[in-house]
């Protein structure tokens, strides 16, 4: 049965030229070093994927269609996700779509949009559930490091560990500039001739300095002197940067030459180089067999589960046991069929000039023992020391790591030293480059780019002087270069809104470390409504995810595809003619301020934050945030600091109010009752979040919120912080005889409301004689983002947003929802105040 199977399986592949059996790559040498480095870093994924289970392993987030197919073939799916994807790229999930189970690979995510490479027969849906296992990745690369543990055919332990090993000090023989290298500056020439010598060359590319150019320039050079490139990195988005340009610079190589793995996240991208559709092609008869086999083997399986559903005569349990060993035979022939075109994909890539590949396909069987004469890893800084390992394995030895250590490091759950070592810190830092820079003790290896030539002079100004130690230069061109976008508030290269008087506070999400500022969201908002008819190209980043998710609710429709809001870790790689950066943290509220503006020295995740955040602005950089907060943390004068000392010398200052006043956010003075009263009256649902304090305006705005009716829940969530002895204000108590949904909550951050498609926020408590600052916005979208950021879910045995509260049993005070625990660490517990203590 078997060898049958097996044996139609060869003579189709052989009929389209694969060998009768692979060849085996020799076993590369093996340092004594290598082992322990390998068995540490694989011990380093087990403990991040110890660290990622505890939190949650697998996961179902909710879909919403964006755009259908996004590419020719529909293999492409565009959607917004609904909560926490917590997702890498690469990563198989299941996309589940009326119950249906479909097999997806996660392409890109971008925001709380999420790109899936879907197969044909997913049907066209609005809404989905993507359901993802968060170990599978790094279940991967660690059986690969312990299979490779004392090497393996075709890995060469050697070059591994010189990716993650300090570099030589012994000044290489240099090879002659070659001609023809055209568009490049002295410095990247230069890049070039170092990387086309044997041995391991870093590459250092700050922002704007043309990487992704030398690095094409130097691929093409290689591919025109006979070498076989693996051209490797982090992300689908990366990967299909440096393709372009690499097919800008040898178009031909798109004839077969170059091969790209897996699905792209640019759906420009020709697909030609696609191994799939090459292999679709070379491997045709192949596949035919594969479809009609899957085909014979569905209507076995049909029929003999007709067979199942009743009494069987003699002739049918014949039949039966005729279908059974036809669906064993079909099912060897499947799996044959499919080892053939696995086959044929690993023979395209053999035979290619150029492989393209995300790192973490090294570890997977397409590219499983295959050789490279050279191995070019870029963005480098964004992956891990052990994935850099496997990826430099599969070369001789001649290894060219390009990337940025200024800029973001990978990111890492585990807080072990084995995590913190070999996953947080990239081969940049395992290899001890950053130090050696510092200390201006370049090695000899090392080639760095100085010339940028994407900020304009302003911008890259402070952040050569706050994050490249001013060796960055500006060129002259970016002085003379036209600007394709404009808004009406960006009246500088640099301005920044100082939001200090606004004292706008920060909020957290239930359970959630990270946080949230709704009075920065709604400045925003009227910075994006003013700049919509003229701006073409526009980006609102943000250090924390649930902002990035206010900001995203902001963008118009008709902009959806040229403007950009998210975190600044995913705008890695990004850029745009006008950024607008919020901060969101102002020490008002979550306390005490976050890290990254806290710890800034150099090669700290804050410096690199706010370096990644400056050097994606093109024209102009619009700084929100509560400069006396950030700037007077504290004398020490490290990168975070300079920033915010330049930027305030140099920046054209924007007041917060001139900020409101552009666009769709009102600053609401005397009539604030009325303006309540009237969204009141028009809404359906009504959330409000009040912190300790009277409730003065709360017996004024009674008659409208009795009047508020929904069904299936309450339509009216009122939050009130209780005072210090665990009793709650008059005016709530009133309230609630009333029949009104009072809620008491410890603690409450914000000071906010939610009426309809109207957000609301204060400075102090919304309803007190003295609110403060009252800004208020009316924008569906946002209203229902900033909703579900605030809403309190069910859990411990409290009620959430939209439900009654209890009573306590022995003394009949409300129960109090505690959402940190007694050390004020976030966390939740239901009780009473009089009754617990």
């Amino acid at each position: 049965m078997e060898e049958r199977a097996v044996a139609e399986a060869s003579r189709l592949a052989i009929s389209i030229g694969l060998p009768a059996q692979e060849p085996l790559a020799p076993t590369g040498p093996v340092p004594p070093e290598w082992p322990e480095a390998a068995r540490r870093a694989a011990t380093a994924l087990r403990h991040e994927l110890t660290a990622v289970s505890q939190r949650r392993v697998q996961t179902d987030v909710p879909l919403l269609a964006v755009t259908g197919l996004a590419a020719p073939g529909g293999r492409l799916r565009r959607f917004e996700a609904q909560g926490e994807l917590g997702t890498a790229e690469g990563m198989k999930a299941t996309l589940l779509v009326n119950g249906m189970p479909f097999q997806v690979e996660i392409v890109s995510v971008f925001g709380s949009v999420v790109t899936l490479s879907a197969p044909a027969e997913v049907p066209m849906t609005n809404e989905a559930t993507l359901r993802t296992d968060l170990s599978w990745l790094l279940n991967e690369q660690s059986k690969r490091l312990h299979e490779l543990v004392h090497g393996g055919p075709g890995f060469n332990a050697a070059a591994a560990l010189a990716a993650v090993t300090p570099p030589d000090v012994r000044v290489p023989s240099r090879q002659p500039i070659p001609p023809g290298l055209s568009g490049l500056n002295q410095g990247q020439r230069a890049a070039v001739q170092l990387g086309l010598t044997h041995g391991v060359t870093w590459l250092w590319g700050p922002p704007g300095t043309g990487k992704t150019t030398t690095v094409a320039a130097l691929i093409a050079e290689l591919c025109s002197r006979g070498k076989h490139v693996l051209l490797a990195a982090p992300t689908n988005a990366a990967l299909d940067v440096a393709i372009h340009a690499l097919l800008k610079r040898r178009p031909d190589l798109a004839d077969g030459a170059l091969v790209r793995i897996g699905q792209p996240a640019d759906s420009t991208l020709h697909r030609s180089v696609l191994v799939d559709e090459i292999a679709a092609t070379r491997g045709a008869p192949v596949a035919r067999r594969r479809v009609e086999a899957g085909a014979e083997l569905r209507e076995c399986r049909k029929s003999l589960d007709a067979l199942k559903k009743r009494e069987l005569t003699r002739t049918e349990e014949i039949s039966r046991l005729r279908l059974e060993t036809q669906i064993a035979e079909l099912q060897e022939l499947v799996s044959a069929l499919d080892r053939a075109l696995k086959d044929v994909r690993r023979q395209v890539c053999r035979e290619a000039t150029v492989v393209a590949a995300t790192a973490h396909q090294l570890a997977l069987e397409t590219l499983k023992g295959l050789t490279f004469d050279v191995v070019v890893l870029d963005e480098a800084s964004m992956t891990t020391a052990a994935l850099a390992m496997l990826v430099a394995g599969a070369g001789n030895g001649h290894t060219v790591i390009a990337g940025d250590f200024r800029q973001l490091p990978p990111v890492v759950v585990a807080e072990t030293p084995e995590a913190q070592d070999w996953l947080h810190r990239s081969p940049f830092e395992k290899a001890g480059i950053p130090g050696m820079v510092s200390a201006h003790k370049d090695p000899p290896r090392l080639a760095a780019l100085t010339m940028q030539y994407r900020m304009r002079e302003a911008i890259g100004d402070i952040v050569s002087t706050a994050f490249y130690d001013n060796r960055l230069l500006t060129a002259d061109s970016t002085t003379s270069r036209a600007a394709r976008s404009r808004a009406s508030w960006a009246k500088g290269e640099l301005v920044v809104i100082d939001t200090t008087s606004l004292r706008s506070r920060t909020a957290r999400r239930q359970g959630s470390l990270s946080r949230y500022n709704l009075a920065h969201a709604q400045l925003a908002a009227s910075l994006v409504d003013a700049a919509s008819p003229t701006a073409r190209d526009l980006g609102l980043i943000t250090p924390f995810a649930p902002q990035a998710r206010l900001l995203e609710s902001l963008l118009p429709e008709d902009h959806m595809e040229d403007w950009a809001a998210s975190t600044v870790h995913r705008f890695q790689g990004g850029e745009r003619d006008i950024v607008v950066y919020d901060t969101v943290d102002t020490g008002l509220g979550v306390r005490p301020l976050n890290r990254w503006f806290t710890e800034g020295h150099e090669g700290s995740e804050g410096a690199r934050l706010l370096n990644v955040a400056a050097s994606r602005a093109r024209d102009h950089l619009v700084v929100i945030g509560s400069m006396d907060t950030l700037h007077k943390r504290g004398a020490s004068r490290d990168p975070v600091w300079t920033f915010f000392a330049h930027l305030i010398d140099s920046a054209t200052e924007m007041s917060w109010q001139a900020a409101v006043s552009t666009g769709m956010t009102e600053l609401v003075g005397e009539d604030l009752v009325k303006r309540l009263q009237d969204d009141i009256a028009r809404a359906a649902t009504i959330d409000m979040w009040l912190p300790r304090g009277p409730l003065t305006l709360l017996p004024r705005l009674l008659p409208a919120l009795k009047s508020v009716r929904s069904e299936g829940s309450e339509a009216v969530t009122i939050w009130v912080e209780p005072m210090r002895d665990g009793h709650l204000p008059d005016e709530a108590l009133q309230a609630r005889l009333e029949r009104v949904n009072i809620r008491p909550c410890l603690p409450i951050l914000e000071s906010s409301a939610i009426i309809g498609d109207v957000i609301w926020s204060s400075s102090t408590s919304l309803l007190s004689s003295n609110p403060g600052v009252v800004l208020r916005t009316e924008h569906r979208a946002f209203a229902e983002a900033a909703r579900r950021a605030q809403r309190r879910r069910p859990s411990a045995g409290a009620p959430g947003s939209g439900q009654l509260g209890d009573d306590c049993g022995r003394c009949r005070r409300m129960l109090i929802r505690f959402e940190q625990d007694r050390r004020g660490r976030p966390g939740l517990r239901y009780e009473c105040a009089a009754c617990a203590s």
